[in-house]
């Protein structure tokens, strides 16, 4: 598609709104997905291998850390920057977008969260890319529910001793630490009375951390994602994140931001698969046109509505008042646009819809992974009633 001053043509209604710091991260979003052709966009998901060299470029290029101060090694733009340099890099498929959202979402907790000595080690290599992030949440039987954790971890000495499993961990296989939540016990090994859920920073090399099964998964593929298995694993006092008991807290508040930056993502996505609809429609006939602009008209209409969702929730994050309900809303709206405009791309597209040159088929399975992961849409919609209801 084509661009205006290095900005894609179809954000061109929407320029006046950002500032120059904003135009300047989305021009280099565009610019970074530019050098990276089809056919490695292709690679990546057909391998389902990590590129660690273009994670590295995209650090960079000041992609590893945008939202962060420069103290720590980030760039200093605002977060309406990371979501558009996001909604860019779906567009495209670019082959790293999702293991730098978690990257920039572990990094969150760190500093806002984290102790000096915490920051110094982890955020300055993080902005470089030296360090690749990955968050430890999800479990086999504790995805939405942060209350059902069973990963344990008890004090011994000057050490923590975790125990458990994480499940589809993003970057799981190729991350240098991890953000893990675990459920602390008491020093005889109970729960009752004990601070309950707590963060952990643990790195890969610790001992008794393993990588455990490894996806290969219909959608979201690429991004080395895995089970990551704690066998008695030693984590340093000093690893703590915050206070104990305040998991929860160090979790959830990340997350919300994490949820305005799927809706980024599912916002490109729904945009990759208007430009592939649009198209498909650009070389039919003129009767058959008329009969799809009713069709086109609705799938804009879902494609924009995603958009000012998704801005308004990144602007909430940047205005200090980060609005969790309305990240859940952004989220919601965007993948479920997301999945409703690749779907019926691909009817418009038939048999080519299936072809991969067009990204359809690859942008409609990672949409469905959108619907899912860092809280499912329907138990989005609960918290969304709920903060409402109380």
């Amino acid at each position: 598609m084509s661009k205006t001053d290095g900005l894609p043509a179809h954000l061109a209604k929407h320029l006046s709104l950002f500032s120059n710091d904003q135009k300047k991260w989305l021009a280099k979003a565009a610019a970074f997905a530019d050098a990276i052709s089809l056919e490695e966009t292709k690679r990546s998901d057909t391998e389902n291998t990590f590129r660690r060299d273009l994670f590295e470029a995209a650090c960079k290029d000041g992609l590893g850390a945008l939202p962060f101060p420069s103290t720590y090694g980030g760039s200093g733009g605002d977060y309406l920057s990371f979501v558009l340099v996001n909604e860019e890099f779906a567009r495209r498929c670019v082959p790293v977008m999702s293991s730098l959202g978690v990257h920039v979402l572990c990094q969150e907790p760190v500093y806002k969260h984290g102790n000096e000595e915490q920051k110094q080690r982890y955020l300055p290599n993080s902005a470089n890319g030296k360090y690749l992030a990955a968050f430890g949440l999800t479990e086999p039987n504790a995805g939405s529910d942060t209350a059902a954790i069973a990963t344990t971890a008890k004090l011994s000495g000057d050490e923590y001793i975790l125990n458990g499993t994480k499940t589809f961990i993003t970057s799981g296989a190729s991350a240098d630490y991890f953000i893990v939540m675990s459920r602390l016990l008491n020093e005889d090994g109970s729960k009752e009375g004990s601070p309950g859920i707590t963060a952990f920073i643990v790195e890969k090399d610790f001992k008794g951390f393993e990588i455990g099964q490894k996806f290969d998964m219909l959608g979201m593929r690429g991004y080395s994602t895995c089970e990551i298995v704690f066998s008695d694993c030693r984590v340093p006092k000093a690893n703590i994140l915050g206070a104990p008991g305040d998991g929860r807290k160090v979790a959830l508040g990340s997350l919300a931001k994490g949820r305005v930056t799927i809706a980024a993502q599912a916002t490109g996505w729904a945009q990759g698969a208007l430009d592939a609809a649009l198209k498909v429609v650009s070389a039919s006939g003129a009767a058959e046109r008329g009969q799809l602009d009713y069709l086109i008209g609705g799938l804009v209409l879902l494609v924009e509505s995603a958009r000012a969702l998704t801005y308004q929730a990144a602007r909430s994050v940047d205005s200090g008042e980060s609005d969790v309900t309305l990240a859940a809303m952004a989220k919601i709206q965007a993948t479920d646009a997301a999945m409703k405009v690749a779907t019926e791309a691909i009817s418009l597209a038939q048999e080519r819809g299936l072809e991969s040159d067009l990204l359809l088929e690859r942008i409609f399975r990672d949409a469905k992974a959108g619907q899912i992961y860092e809280g499912t849409n329907q138990i989005q919609r609960m918290l969304i009633a709920r903060s409402l209801l109380k």
